[in-house]
């Protein structure tokens, strides 16, 4: 009887340290792809801003949803573009993502300096 109390506290550990792995796996794969969609849209904006008085700033949009690990997750931009107030013909361009990654609200978040 003792021996089967054990095994079961033993496949019960195993079993949550399982579904805890699979959780931090998931919460990675989203993390890298955030990552790499903020980059991705500092370069389209970078690009964008170039060509700025010529042509509109672009900011693109404001959302997209991928599937990771099989489920769709909406990710959303916050982009914020202004002039430094002591320094003449730099910009800071701030980028924010959110998600929701099951039960939690994820954010990731990077800057970038312009010339003009």
């Amino acid at each position: 009887m003792v021996s089967l109390v054990v095994l079961c506290c033993g496949i019960v550990l195993i079993y949550k340290s399982f579904f805890l792995c699979a959780d931090y796996l998931n919460n990675l794969t989203s993390r890298l792809y955030a990552s790499s969609l903020i980059d991705e849209k500092i370069g389209d904006i970078s690009k964008s801003f170039a060509e700025w008085p010529a042509r509109a700033l672009n900011l693109g949009d404001t959302s997209v949803t991928l599937s990771v690990n099989y489920k769709p997750v909406r990710f959303n931009y916050d982009i914020k573009l202004a002039p430094l107030p002591d320094v003449k013909s730099v910009w800071q361009l701030d980028v924010k993502l959110s998600w929701i990654d099951g039960p939690r609200s994820m954010r990731a978040q990077r800057s970038a300096y312009m010339i003009r």
